[in-house]
Formats: C-alpha cells, structure tokens, sequence
C-alpha cells in the first residue's frame, strides 16, 4: 500500500513535521510528531499548534472532495480545547458538508494517551481557479 498524497504542502506543515497517513472521500489523518519546541511552559503540547495541526488536517480533508487544480482557504474555525495535549498527536477531519465555493469540516485530536484533547469545527472558501474565456 503506498502513502496517501498531500494534496498542498505549504512550508509550515514540513516545519511542523506533519505525517499524513489517510486521505481520501472527505476524510484526512494526520499526525504530530512531538517536539519539546512545541510545548508550552507546562511541558504540554501548545493550543496554536494543535490548532495549526487541525486547520491542516481539516483543510486536507476539504481538497480531498474537490476536482482538479483548486485551492482552500480558511474562512473561521471554532477550536474547543478539552484537555491538555501530551506527546505524539492525531487529527481525524471529516467534510461534513460540501458545496460549490463553501465547504464545512470538523476534526478531533487525540493524544498519545488515546484522550480527545481539542474538536474544531471549520468553514473553508473554495477557490476554483478562472476559466479562460
């Protein structure tokens, strides 16, 4: 079985170390490796990182419904932070509706505990490119 695809891969989810390990139908996984820069002066894994790894996540999970060269963009993203996050983390993101330039998602992360540690709900423009005329 080969590795799934990024279907974009900005700069950041390289510098994060990001691993995409499903995509496809609506639905993305993607895992965090941890990294002591990312924690917080508790030792616990950052809120901005796990909502990066979210956006990220959900966002891949959106181009995985789309045709053709089309890129997203984040329009709002409620993050709802259940508990503190520790080591390697995991987002499951799933579309949950999905239209022609708006498309909606909602994603979980869980820690290396197996603990839901962060839910988001996200809303993502679609940018279909310009056909020439």
């Amino acid at each position: 079985m080969t590795d799934p695809q990024w279907l974009s891969h900005p700069p950041l989810y390289e510098h994060l170390g990001l691993k995409l390990r499903e995509l496809g139908g609506g639905k993305a996984v993607v895992e965090l490796p941890y990294a002591k820069h990312f924690g917080n002066s508790r030792g616990e894994v950052h809120g901005g990182i796990t909502a990066s790894l979210l956006d990220a996540t959900l966002s891949q999970a959106v181009r995985s419904t789309l045709e053709g060269p089309t890129n997203v963009a984040t329009i709002s993203m409620t993050v709802n932070y259940l508990g503190a996050a520790h080591g390697v983390l995991r987002c499951n993101g799933t579309v949950v509706r999905e239209g022609r330039t708006v498309a909606f998602a909602e994603g979980e992360v869980i820690d290396e505990k197996g603990n839901a540690v962060c839910r988001a709900t996200a809303t993502y423009r679609v940018l279909r490119p310009l056909k020439p005329s």
